[in-house]
């Protein structure tokens, strides 16, 4: 459960990431792919290269950020996740690798940007 600092403090995030969300998925996927190739073979080369991946991601964080009070709007978008995440056999152990990365990114590009 969280708090209602916690809530309040990712809520605040939400026009940061808008404004820098593309910036931030694009540093992300660069970063993890570096640090950790053996989940590149998870993602779509296409995607990553015409840059759909990180859009996409950028607005799931977005939305997450935005709806943190009211995730139920999001069940949609998340079965959709769920489901892809499934067909390309996801496991448990890459999710780790992938808030590691996330947050790391988040720190490296965002820091305390207040714009």
């Amino acid at each position: 459960m969280l708090t209602d600092q916690t809530i309040a403090t990712v809520k605040a995030t939400a026009p940061i990431l808008e404004q820098h969300g593309e910036l931030l998925t694009r540093h992300f996927y660069k970063r993890m792919f570096e640090k950790n190739p053996e989940v590149g073979p998870l993602f779509n080369r296409t995607n990553q290269e015409k840059g759909s991946q990180q859009k996409a991601l950028a607005a799931a964080i977005c939305a997450y950020a935005a709806n943190i009070d009211n995730l139920e709007v999001l069940g949609g978008a998340v079965e959709l996740i769920a489901q892809k995440h499934a067909s390309l056999q996801i496991q448990p152990e890459h999710y780790p690798i992938v808030g590691e990365n996330l947050l790391a990114s988040i720190r490296e590009v965002l820091g305390e940007r207040r714009d």
